[in-house]
């Protein structure tokens, strides 16, 4: 770069200083939602719903249909299967509420507050000692 005089140095910043500011791209608004904190207690309600009838449904419709199928098993053994059937069923529902949260979209960036346009002019301007 080369080197400028004391002139052109002058007029390069007061055409700088009389510019007005760039506007800053405004940030895409989305519609705020009222109040989701009621939707995702009804999410939570139901899969706590889910989570308490889907093993015990699961743990008696396997064992019920171990003992008419199979009635060479054990008692052991149709409570083993039938267990672990509770098992698995409680870890697919836990497993859906976790992807359900993964999915949700994130919250929308909060609005930036706009200060007046004296104050914006202000901070470029270089202050006069009085």
């Amino acid at each position: 770069m080369g080197k400028k005089n004391r002139k052109q140095q002058t007029e390069t910043v007061a055409a700088v200083i009389d510019e007005p500011p760039a506007l800053i791209d405004p940030v895409e608004h989305y519609p705020q939602e009222e109040d989701t904190s009621t939707e995702v207690f009804l999410w939570l309600l139901a899969y706590s719903v889910l989570m308490f009838t889907l093993p015990f449904l699961g743990f008696y419709g396997v064992r019920s249909w171990l003992q008419e199928s199979f009635p060479h098993l054990d008692v052991f053994a149709v409570n083993c299967w039938s267990v672990l059937t509770a098992v698995l069923v409680v870890n697919l529902v836990v497993a859906m509420y976790v992807l359900k949260a993964f999915r949700e979209k994130p919250p929308p960036p909060l609005e930036q507050v706009q200060q007046d346009e004296d104050e914006d002019f202000e901070a470029l301007e270089p202050k006069k000692e009085q």
